[in-house]
This record gives structure tokens, sequence and C-alpha cells, in this order.
């Protein structure tokens, strides 16, 4: 009997395989005074988490309580949910407005049927690559145009 019950105690504490929704890095695609585009690979969604997921920027009581400073400049983001037969899903983040801020410190919080998450995210934008070999357009002055007499 003692047997038993350790077995029953020791196979209750284990954790079994527990796969839930989950935020994976952020990629981005754009630089500083760019609108921002990025994306944030979703990892191990189900079909059920996809359809009842809402993605959004967390509230202020969320910022506050993570000790992060919400910018005004955050308000612009919007977030998308793009589903994708060949890759992993992932959020779109973007703004329509060009991003002036050399980082962005934001929470992004996700809402679907059997939970919630809010993650931090820090991006920091650069400056667009500077490439040696591409010459910039010379300008030329053009020859000052005379006027015949009538």
């Amino acid at each position: 009997m003692k047997r038993k019950f350790g077995w029953l105690l020791a196979a209750s504490l284990c954790p079994g395989p527990v796969f839930a929704l989950g935020l994976g890095k952020l990629v981005l695609d754009s630089a500083l005074n760019e609108p921002l585009e990025a994306r944030i690979e979703l990892l191990s969604p189900t079909r059920e988490e996809l359809d009842s997921l809402a993605i959004a920027l967390a509230d202020s009581a969320a910022f506050e309580r993570a000790g992060v400073e919400r910018e005004f400049v955050l308000s612009g983001l919007k977030f998308e949910l793009r589903e994708s037969e060949d890759g992993p899903d992932f959020i779109r983040v973007y703004s329509r407005d060009s991003i002036r801020e050399p980082f962005l410190n934001f929470l992004v919080e996700i809402n679907w049927s059997k939970g919630r998450l809010v993650r931090e995210y820090t991006v920091l934008l650069d400056p667009p690559l500077y490439d040696p070999g591409i010459r910039a357009p010379v300008a030329t002055a053009a020859a000052p145009v005379r006027s015949l007499p009538r």
C-alpha cells in the first residue's frame, strides 16, 4: 500500500507536458525615421487559440506594474495576427507614422479563450545603413537659359 501511495504522490508532483501559447523574439524590418515594421513569432499556437486571440498594447496599469514608462509614441503601434501556411504564425507590429525615437520599450498583451499573456519588448531602431558602394546622385547645375531678342 505504501508503495502505491508513493508512486501516486510522485506522479501527481511531476508536471506533464504543457503546451501553451507563447511569444518568440521580435524581428525588426524597419529603421529609425521610418514607420515601424516588425513581427513577433507565435510559439505553439493551436487553432482554438488563434481563433480567440486578441492582441493589443498593454494598458497603463500593466505598464505601471512592470515599471515601464508608457511613452506617447507607443499609442501609434498597431498589432495584427498573421497566419501563414508555409511558416510560423506571427504578430505584425507596425505604425503608420515614422518612429523618431531611437528605442521603444513596450508591453504586448495577448488574451485568448484559455489565458492571458503580457510580455515586454525593447526595440533598438538604428538609422538606415549607409552603403559606400552606392553613389549618391550628383547634382548638376543647368546651363543658364538666354532669352533671344524679339
